[in-house]
């Protein structure tokens, strides 16, 4: 079980009773401007039920609690596809965005996972236009490692939509998070 407090949040495992604020956080993400390129989110009560029981059967998706509010605002994801290696995502309800919501959770899950993983590398991905995670990335001390250009969904007329994606990496030799902690970067 993971369970890391920060200043303003508590991220731990989820709960199959987690599942109705999931999908708030799910039905947000489809309506945002950056969805209509990336992988579709299921949003109808059975998939999120579904979802939300596979994400508490273990330690690679986190609920991102806010301590004040009492209510999960976001999801982390850590999974480890290679040894030593692992994968971050991360999606936070558009109310909880630009606040240093994100930065803040990013920065105790990453700590969290060199201290007690065997992780030396963080790899993740975004979309190009998705400026404000491009930026989290970098001020998180990801860099930019190439781009790639796919498609995830299909238009009204069945058409592939590009997405143009960029990869960032962050090894434990250049991570500075306590850096970022200290100083109140959050």
């Amino acid at each position: 079980m993971i369970n890391i407090s920060t200043k303003r949040m508590i991220i731990r495992n989820f709960s199959p009773d987690d599942w109705c604020e999931l999908q708030e956080i799910f039905v947000d993400k489809e309506a945002s401007e950056y969805s209509f390129s990336d992988y579709p989110f299921p949003t109808g009560e059975r998939e999120v039920k579904e979802i939300t029981n596979w994400f508490s059967q273990g330690n690679s998706f986190l609920a991102v609690y806010e301590k004040v509010k009492k209510k999960i605002i976001g999801y982390i994801a850590i999974n480890s596809e290679k040894q030593s290696e692992y994968n971050l995502g991360y999606c936070l309800h558009s109310d909880y965005q630009d606040k240093g919501y994100a930065t803040e959770a990013c920065i105790a899950v990453v700590n969290y996972v060199f201290s007690n993983f065997n992780a030396e590398k963080f790899v993740t991905g975004t979309a190009v236009s998705n400026t404000p995670s491009c930026k989290l990335l970098t001020k998180l001390g990801f860099r930019k490692t190439g781009e790639s250009v796919t498609s995830l969904r299909k238009d009204n007329e069945g058409k592939p939509i590009e997405f143009i994606g960029a990869s960032y990496e962050l090894t434990r030799d250049t991570w500075n998070g306590t850096t970022y902690a200290e100083s109140g970067n959050t």
